[in-house]
């Protein structure tokens, strides 16, 4: 349709999920290589593909692992229409302006932390190949077969936990005793990130942690 009207070269073609699978429809439900599934903030909730297609404009045939959230939507299409005063200013913007990572060859994210938020309560920072998980969603099979985000209870851990998301993508084992050092950077953008509630209020209550 887009190539008969004329308009294929004008226009950006995103294609995506807004969360990975859900499990607990037993027998129907889907299934992930991650952790968990929708409802969780483990990677099998949240991690997601996408294509991303703009003939002429975005390189055919490229892949990334680099972070784009979908909060990230909103300014880059804006940039990318030379509009940027349809971004609200009158609210905090979680999204960044992505143009360059999905124009430029070989663009890199202009990403650096990734939020995770369990309804109100924050649950962990991603940055690169690092999570710092301080909060999740049970998923054990104690009491239901495959569970997944919506029949676990909340977990909360006192040190946090530290993925490695490259060499551990399923997220089973912590290297937070190894990489000490590395808590500075998560706790900085953890306070700026929660320090934006504070000249942006939000309209329901939530937690830090």
């Amino acid at each position: 349709m887009l190539r008969e009207t004329g308009q294929l070269e004008d226009t950006i073609v995103l294609v995506s999920s807004d969360n990975g699978p859900e499990m607990e429809t037993w027998p129907d439900a889907a299934y992930s290589p991650f952790r968990c599934a929708k409802g969780s903030t483990w990677e099998g909730g949240v991690r997601v593909p996408a294509v991303v297609a703009w003939p002429g404009v975005i390189d055919a045939g490229r892949s990334s692992d680099g972070l784009f959230s979908f909060t990230d939507v909103l300014p880059t299409v804006a940039a990318l229409a030379d509009a940027p005063d349809a971004v609200p200013s009158d609210r905090f913007i979680d999204g960044v302006d992505q143009t360059s990572f999905l124009v430029a060859p070989g663009g890199r994210s202009n990403r650096k932390y990734q939020y995770y938020w369990l309804l109100d309560r924050f649950s962990a920072l991603r940055v690169g190949e690092y999570k710092f998980l301080l909060s999740s969603i049970s998923d054990d099979d104690r009491d239901v077969l495959n569970p997944g985000g919506f029949t676990g209870v909340v977990q909360q851990y006192p040190y946090g936990r530290l993925y490695n998301l490259y060499l551990d993508p399923k997220e089973t084992r912590s290297y937070l005793i190894r990489k000490l050092a590395y808590l500075e950077s998560f706790q900085t953008g953890i306070r700026q990130h929660l320090s934006t509630f504070r000249d942006y209020p939000a309209k329901r209550v939530v937690s830090g942690g």
